[in-house]
């Protein structure tokens, strides 16, 4: 709720004395104090008990908020953090005044502020929206300026207006640390079973969150970060199979079954009908540890089933060649193995240009728990991606946003992988991946 300020004889706008809780708790104590002197002369206990109790209940009151607080911060170091953050973005409002000014009166309103503390992912300020406030860039430049000290690394990296139109929300990021995943070997691209890495501080467990989107435009960077997934699903065995709609993993076939690299119309049906044998057949698997364990929510990583992954890229190239009735069956088989797959450790992982319901419709595009949106994109893309317009602004090169479910609450920015300062782009480096998986003793399990 916005806060009334006043100009002072100083014309410095303060909050007036009257409405702060100090200035009230101070003087019923006083008055309390007072009733003391006063009890030692005339009788006045009812007028006593009565002010004391609002001081036990204002003390109360205060400490029960603080402690409230404090819990909702998790540290007492974070709590004095957030409230200096707030003090110190109110100050800036105040200053540019960004703020809603009474005509004609001595008093503004200033938004209210919150601030919560999430480092080291981020930090999200929330800022209340008042009347004749519309420019977010002019707030993120007093956010930005706000943040200063052990903060000041951390800079607005998406701005938006909630669905209400009733707040700013900003999330800021380290921009000083480059979050940028880049491996200079080997052992940087072995990964544990079912983890894959997208970026520094972020890691998806594909058991617990199976689906993967990404987005962008041509030349955005998207194959690069499929590339750097799949380095990662080679070196841990997983059975990946492609659906590929511009060439771009043909060159595995050197190496990789040329049976699970696929992009005709006819190979691709017999691809996904391929997957849902092995989800139904998983299904029977996961159903029998159920029993034999008598545990019920078995996860396939913990039976020893090895990853199954299904890489999609380019899916609207592939739709666009199909008739109706096909692009219909595609449709309702990749919703199946997405429905159903997560369960059996089969996850999809989907690269279009754009979220639009031409590729992909809404209830598939619901089911994946990580969506990488990369380079610049208008409000009604990033809606479609995410919900919500993750920014306002145009994003450079090596870069976007992404959401996870469970793991963030608006997008954040994400950095595209470097595979090409240490030769991982190179054909060898993902033949050198795929035998070291397949020659893995894991990988020798049965997989189905």
């Amino acid at each position: 709720m916005a806060i009334i300020y006043k100009k002072n004889v100083q014309n410095v706008y303060k909050v007036p004395f009257y409405v702060q809780f100090w200035t009230w708790w101070t003087l019923v104590l006083a008055l309390a104090g007072l009733s003391l002197v006063l009890g030692l002369v005339v009788s006045i206990k009812l007028v006593q008990v009565v002010l004391w109790s609002l001081v036990v209940i204002l003390t109360i009151w205060r400490a029960y908020s603080l402690t409230k607080s404090v819990i909702k911060a998790k540290t007492i170091g974070k709590y004095i953090t957030q409230k200096k953050a707030e003090k110190a973005v109110t100050k800036s409002l105040l200053a540019t005044m960004s703020v809603n000014r009474l005509q004609d009166t001595p008093y503004i309103s200033v938004p209210s502020v919150t601030v919560c503390d999430s480092r080291p992912s981020h930090i999200s300020v929330e800022v209340e929206k008042l009347a004749g406030m519309y420019e977010v860039d002019k707030l993120t430049e007093d956010i930005n300026s706000s943040f200063r000290g052990k903060l000041g690394a951390y800079a607005v990296t998406s701005a938006m207006i909630t669905t209400d139109g009733l707040f700013y929300k900003f999330v800021l990021e380290d921009v000083a640390t480059d979050k940028t995943w880049r491996p200079s070997t080997m052992d940087d691209i072995k990964a544990e079973k079912y983890i894959i890495k997208l970026q520094e501080g972020l890691e998806v467990n594909l058991s617990e969150r199976a689906h993967i989107a990404v987005w962008g435009r041509t030349g955005s960077k998207k194959t690069t970060v499929l590339f750097g997934i799949i380095l990662q699903l080679f070196s841990m065995g997983a059975d990946v199979r492609f659906i590929d709609g511009k060439d771009e993993f043909s060159s595995f076939k050197g190496f990789y079954p040329a049976d699970k690299i696929v992009s005709d119309i006819d190979p691709v049906f017999e691809q996904l009908e391929d997957i849902l044998a092995i989800i139904k057949e998983r299904q029977q698997i996961m159903a029998n540890e159920v029993q034999k364990r008598q545990k019920i929510g078995l996860k396939a990583s913990e039976v020893g089933l090895q990853p199954v992954v299904l890489v999609a890229d380019e899916i609207g190239s592939i739709v666009a060649l199909m008739d109706s009735k096909q692009s219909k069956k595609f449709v309702a088989d990749l919703t199946a193995i997405i429905q159903r797959g997560r369960s059996v450790g089969v996850s999809v992982i989907a690269s279009t240009q754009d979220p639009s319901t031409d590729t992909l419709p809404q209830k598939i595009r619901q089911q994946f728990s990580t969506k990488i949106l990369l380079g610049s994109a208008n409000a009604d893309i990033q809606r479609m991606a995410f919900g919500e317009v993750a920014t306002s602004g145009n994003v450079e090169d090596f870069r976007g946003f992404y959401t996870c479910d469970g793991l963030t609450n608006q997008p954040l920015k994400f950095y595209v992988c470097d595979l090409y300062s240490h030769g991982f782009n190179e054909l060898e480096a993902f033949e050198r991946a795929y035998k070291i998986g397949f020659q893995s003793d894991e990988h020798k399990k049965q997989t189905r």
